[in-house]
């Protein structure tokens, strides 16, 4: 009887956990397909039905997951931004004791990579951030100003220190955000033009180092270690007249 008891309660806790795998599977399913399309058709351009017909899925199960095409919109930003959130974030925190340049030149190294990783996700923000929506106004509130405000700190201590280019840091990091992402949101033309995708990853790091050349300075020369300094040099004295013609 215990035993006839154990089976069934075991089968049922079994079934329950499929079902849950299942919608987990179907809901990143979801996710995936829509990442695609906002990012190429923008919000306006998105259907909720084409989403569920490529997702292999009924529509209802996309309503079922996030009630509405905005509730879906937004997971998708939060999935695809929180791995370089948490990335920047853990760059931060585990750098306390490092210098504010290494800060900000290892966390615009990391931002080169990710831009390289997630194409799609540039996409996204520029086709939000042209007008002003609830949309553009939620990003900037969750994903931009966080961002902003603790890069453009770091770019005023660098510019304090003369290792940075001058400017408003504000202006410098959007710069910097178009320097890096444009070549991988027009990827297709730049390897027609070049012959190199530039997703090589040796591609990828020669962008890395392209982009961080435009923004970093040398440190000043009394700054340098001795070593490192040039050597000056003297204009040779004229002879006397021993050589003179």
């Amino acid at each position: 009887m215990a035993e006839n008891l154990f089976k069934e309660q075991s089968s049922k806790f079994v079934k329950k956990r499929r079902r849950q795998q299942r919608s987990i599977d179907t809901r990143e399913r979801i996710l995936k397909i829509a990442y695609s399309e906002f990012a190429e058709m923008g919000f306006e351009g998105t259907s909720t039905r084409v989403i569920a017909a490529k997702a292999g899925v009924h529509h209802p199960l996309v309503t079922y997951h996030f009630k509405n095409k905005e509730n879906l919109w937004k997971a998708v930003m939060t999935a695809v931004a929180a791995d370089f959130t948490a990335a920047w974030q853990a760059r931060m925190a585990g750098l306390k004791e490092v210098d504010d340049v290494t800060k900000l030149r290892l966390i615009q190294e990391d931002f080169v990579r990710f831009a390289a990783a997630n194409p799609g996700y540039h996409w996204l923000m520029a086709n939000e951030g042209d007008r002003s929506t609830n949309r553009l106004r939620w990003v900037v509130e969750n994903r931009a100003k966080p961002f902003f405000a603790a890069i453009t700190g770091l770019i005023r201590s660098a510019q304090k220190a003369g290792r940075y280019v001058e400017g408003d840091p504000y202006h410098l990091l959007y710069l910097f955000i178009g320097a890096v992402t444009r070549i991988f949101m027009q990827a297709a033309e730049a390897e027609a033009v070049t012959g190199q995708s530039p997703f090589a990853p040796a591609f990828v790091e020669k962008h890395v180092a392209a982009c961080c050349a435009l923004f970093f300075r040398d440190p000043p020369t009394s700054a340098r270690p001795r070593s490192l300094r040039p050597k000056s040099t003297k204009r040779p004295s004229r002879s006397n007249g021993s050589d003179a013609a």
